[in-house]
């Protein structure tokens, strides 16, 4: 039997993934840098040679990605190994892409990115009906109660650009604000969907949130005190999210919106499922696959229905 081994496994999003797959008849191994089953810190390549194998499929939700080496994709690579993760980070994202060669030539499996972006937002644009999308604008009200850890705290902070924008979705959504930030949709998708001239991903926090964070001097502050806006987080924090996309076309705006006390699955479903298909020997692709095959459209949003995610299209 193939193992599973999840890295950051004692994180929320880990934790959550180990759950789904250990329900589903499997025996994930918890990984992370200080507890768990196995410790692994996947910077360090002597942890990642003496802990896994040949074969093994690793999921990789050891965030924040913002500081993450390549060390893991070139064990992947070397040691032969297939691999997983929900990378937010662009500039991890492009890292992978350029072993793109390598990979294939190993012949492994890579799913990068393989989480809300990108894998939600390929499942969006290919069930949109949208045959040629310009831009893809995704907007992202996170469960804070739920997901709020010092990993996505410092994943945020490390991917602001320092803009706003304002989003007009249909009703009941209405009218909506958030901080700009980095996209990895904007490493993943055009490949895929070559009219797509630009991605874009905006956080709202709140008004009084939005307002905090558009502060680079308070951004460091939050930055130094995570511990404590955990806390905080964890006890005020909104209960359920919001993940809305607006697609641009050559005849207007397109809009596929998610919300649900369970939103936060939307982030862990893509790897679950993937890492299901690998296992029991269904799924194809190998090499570096497109967040278009990650998952089978139609199972990914049936497994959304049952998490009591409302889907609602516009």
């Amino acid at each position: 039997m193939r193992r599973i081994v999840i890295l950051g496994g004692t994180g929320f999003f880990g934790r959550l993934i180990g759950e789904q797959l250990s329900a589903a008849g499997q025996k994930p191994l918890l990984a992370s840098r200080s507890s768990g089953e196995l410790r692994i810190d996947a910077n360090i390549p002597e942890d990642l040679k003496a802990n896994l194998k040949t074969r093994d499929l690793v999921i990789d939700a050891a965030g924040p990605f913002q500081r993450r080496s390549p060390a893991l994709i070139e064990a992947a690579r070397t040691i032969g190994f297939d691999l997983i993760d929900l990378s937010d980070s662009p500039e991890y994202t492009a890292m992978i892409y350029k072993h793109e060669a390598p990979i294939r030539a190993a012949g492994i499996r890579v799913l990068t990115a393989c989480s809300a972006l990108s894998t939600v937002s390929a499942v969006v644009l290919n069930s949109s009906g949208v045959e040629q999308p310009r831009k893809l604008l995704a907007y992202l009200k996170p469960a804070s109660r739920h997901t709020a850890n010092p990993a996505t705290i410092a994943s945020m902070l490390a991917s602001f650009d320092g803009g706003q924008r304002t989003f007009e979705f249909p009703r009941p959504l209405g009218v909506r604000n958030g901080l700009t930030v980095k996209s990895v949709d904007m490493v993943t998708l055009p490949r895929v969907f070559a009219s797509l001239r630009f991605a874009e991903l905006a956080v709202d926090a709140g008004v009084l949130g939005n307002a905090v964070l558009a502060s680079k001097t308070i951004r460091k502050m939050i930055g130094q005190f995570q511990k404590q806006v955990v806390r905080i987080a964890h006890s005020i924090g909104r209960t359920k999210g919001i993940l809305a996309y607006e697609i641009t076309h050559a005849g207007g705006h397109s809009y596929q919106i998610f919300t649900g006390d369970k939103s936060y699955m939307l982030a862990v479903i893509p790897a679950v499922q993937a890492a299901l298909a690998i296992i029991n020997g269904k799924f194809p692709h190998r090499g570096l696959i497109a967040p278009t095959d990650h998952v089978n459209v139609g199972e990914f949003l049936d497994a959304v229905r049952k998490e009591g995610v409302i889907m609602t299209s516009g």
